[in-house]
């Protein structure tokens, strides 16, 4: 442990970020959930920052096979509205001579035209399969550099399937790959598989999501009640800070999954994607501290009850109502989540009347996944300035009821909580607009009270994000 606290320090110092390196250590033993974990040796408050890390590895995400879509330029990461290839011979889709003679791009360049990539029958002029193999790819540079101890000290995902990155690089260049080489690659896939964040950033007032393995973040394990949130700067360098306030000795957690969903999708999600199985307070509570986000209503007429699971931890647990003692299998929880999520896609139109009918007609209870989901559509998608006063007022109330769900699911000064709060102030404002011409000033005064608050919490959460335009968040 010594040792690799001494390698992300120095890593850190020498990297070009904002060193903040005190106040937490690598650790193993009873203190950490599982295995390796982060310390802290001193206390933090909310909103303390607790390291800012840099990037070891940045890429698009992989497209699929069929190229639908717009892919990213690996060098600047705007989006390519009409994708040329690199006029290097790389076979990768850049911006233009300036990212394609860029000194980041210089070297993998060369390596991949070494690699003799196919000529496309079609004439387009760049690779799909190339393109999904920027990670791979980037692996090397690790290898070469002085930091490539951490491909041996990072967690890597347990499997022995062939990694989707390195095959779609073997399948699009006429040379064979060199052993070595590959094994790196694997390698690294494996890691970006087991620890890399969704990085946001900001092109011509787009958001893009792109992936980043992040040496100290991903010494983090993870909790469903996280301590910490992150936000990424211009430098796409990853901001962590506490959401919860924690105490020396305490272990300084993240979430690997989606914090609003359910105990039985946040299993699955980990389980599929990370190879575990959480244990933590939240997990073991059947009422997810009383938000009762996993349940549906009780199919028994006439009984207000709700089923839950009998044990949250078991995906094969019997569920039951606490009502009215009706039992329902596992099973049958699949359809009924199934039809829900079904009936909750169909609706596309923001009709606040017709949303709660629904509800109502259907029996179904709104703190369950996929009405949530629907709800967040509805607060992230809809234009303030284009909904009619019906419309604008629902969607304050379900800005509300988010920021309850939030509060009771104990996630602190969350990110959802930040992007909330902004698209509720702008709800507020574009209503004290409507009505200014009829309130009093003593009302107005309240409006921009409200207004400055929601403007402290989210300005004080998301840091540089505070100005995106937050409608294109899924």
């Amino acid at each position: 442990m010594d040792a690799i606290n001494d390698c992300v320090k120095n890593y850190l110092s020498h990297s070009g970020g904002d060193v903040v390196v005190g106040g937490w250590t690598i650790s193993t033993g009873t203190a950490t959930v599982a295995g390796r974990g982060i310390v802290a040796t001193r206390d933090y408050s909310v909103g303390d920052v607790i390291f800012v890390d840099v990037p070891l590895i940045i890429s698009p995400r992989a497209m699929g096979t069929d190229s639908t879509g717009s892919p990213v330029c690996p060098v600047c990461y705007d989006i390519l509205i009409t994708a040329i290839g690199c006029p290097g011979g790389c076979q990768w889709p850049v911006c233009g001579r300036q990212c394609a003679d860029s000194p980041e791009h210089r070297d993998e360049c060369r390596y991949v035209r070494k690699l003799r990539p196919k000529t496309k029958s079609d004439g387009q002029t760049w690779s799909v399969g190339i393109y999904n193999a920027i990670t791979a790819v980037r692996g090397l540079s690790i290898r070469d550099g002085e930091y490539k101890y951490f491909l041996d000290v990072l967690q890597k995902k347990l499997t022995d399937k062939k990694m989707f990155e390195v095959e779609e690089l073997k399948r699009s260049i006429s040379m064979e790959l060199d052993k070595e080489d590959e094994k790196i690659m694997v390698t690294t896939c494996k890691i970006m598989d087991a620890n890399c964040f969704e990085t946001i950033v900001n092109r011509s007032n787009k958001l893009i999501s792109l992936k980043g393995l992040y040496p100290v973040a991903a010494f983090m394990n993870h909790c469903c009640v996280p301590n910490t949130m992150h936000n990424f700067n211009e430098k796409l360098q990853m901001i962590a800070k506490a959401s919860l306030p924690i105490y020396k000795g305490q272990e300084i957690t993240t979430s690997y999954t989606y914090s609003i969903w359910p105990t039985s999708l946040r299993q699955n999600h980990l389980l599929t994607s990370k190879q575990f199985i959480c244990t933590c307070s939240r997990c073991c509570d059947t009422e997810e501290f009383g938000t009762e986000l996993a349940a549906l209503n009780c199919i028994v007429k006439n009984c207000d009850g709700r089923i839950l699971p009998i044990n949250p931890l078991d995906k094969m647990s019997i569920w039951h109502c606490k009502t009215c003692t009706k039992l329902v299998s596992s099973a049958e929880m699949i359809c009924l989540y199934k039809d829900i999520e079904t009936l909750m896609k169909s609706i596309s139109v923001f009709c606040p009347k017709s949303f709660e009918a629904i509800l109502k007609s259907f029996n179904i209870y709104r703190n369950s996944p996929f009405v949530v989901d629907l709800r967040l559509k509805f607060i992230w998608k809809s234009k303030n300035n284009s909904l009619n006063l019906e419309q604008l007022l629902y969607k304050e109330k379900l800005c509300l009821e988010m920021l309850d769900l939030v509060q009771k699911l104990r996630l602190g000064q969350c990110r959802l909580l930040g992007l909330i709060s902004q698209e509720l102030l702008k709800v507020i404002r574009e209503k004290t607009y409507r009505f200014r011409p009829k309130w009093n000033t003593k009302t107005l005064n309240v409006f921009e009270e409200q207004i400055n608050k929601l403007k402290e919490i989210y300005s004080s959460v998301l840091d540089e994000d505070a100005d995106l335009d937050n409608n294109n968040i899924k």
